[in-house]
């Protein structure tokens, strides 16, 4: 598993740039986004306290993406996530991430569109027990599926589930953003 998260964003690159050239030539297909939102994480499909609900938590995540369209379909996207925050006296554990991954939209010229992702998370982490603070970070798969509502001619609102993976811990993360086309 470790060679495959090494070579991961290889694999990204090497995918994207064999996308058809004629897609990309497409101007009327070509065009930039950037948006902004906030979610709802959960790690390992459980909530982040243990048995004795000791652990206080932030379930709130909020991202920051950009995009650039290549087709009527495909585009390629990256956004910086931060999941939020465990807590317990003085121990604290938090998570952020970028990644980096193409969308498949169906039907963009529609004004209801649902759309899938796929990509590669490059993630971090930083843990504090016991006044001992240490730092991991490493690169897993993230997928998604959205759905995106026209509210004007370069405004959307996106809903979406993504599921981010860091080692052995799957993060699920339902969330709303906000996209400025141009």
């Amino acid at each position: 598993m470790k060679s495959i998260k090494r070579i991961l964003p290889f694999i990204v690159i090497g995918a994207l740039a064999g996308i058809s050239v004629d897609a990309a030539a497409d101007d009327s297909a070509n065009h930039a986004y950037i948006g902004g939102g906030v979610g709802y994480g959960r790690m390992n499909g459980e909530d982040f306290t243990n048995s004795n609900n000791d652990l206080t938590k932030s379930h709130v995540s909020w991202k920051a993406l950009a995009g650039f369209g290549i087709s009527n379909m495909l585009s390629l996207e990256g956004q910086y996530i931060d999941f939020g925050a465990a807590n317990r006296n003085s121990d604290r554990i938090q998570a952020t991430g970028w990644t980096a991954g193409v969308v498949l939209d169906f039907g963009k010229e529609k004004p209801i569109t649902p759309y899938v992702k796929a990509g590669a998370l490059f993630w971090n982490t930083d843990n504090r027990f016991n006044n001992i603070s240490r730092s991991e970070d490493g690169t897993g798969l993230t997928f998604g599926v959205g759905v995106r509502f026209k509210l004007a001619d370069n405004l959307a609102l996106r809903t979406e589930y993504e599921r981010f993976n860091m080692d052995h811990t799957d993060i699920d993360n339902f969330s709303a953003a906000l996209q400025l086309n141009f």
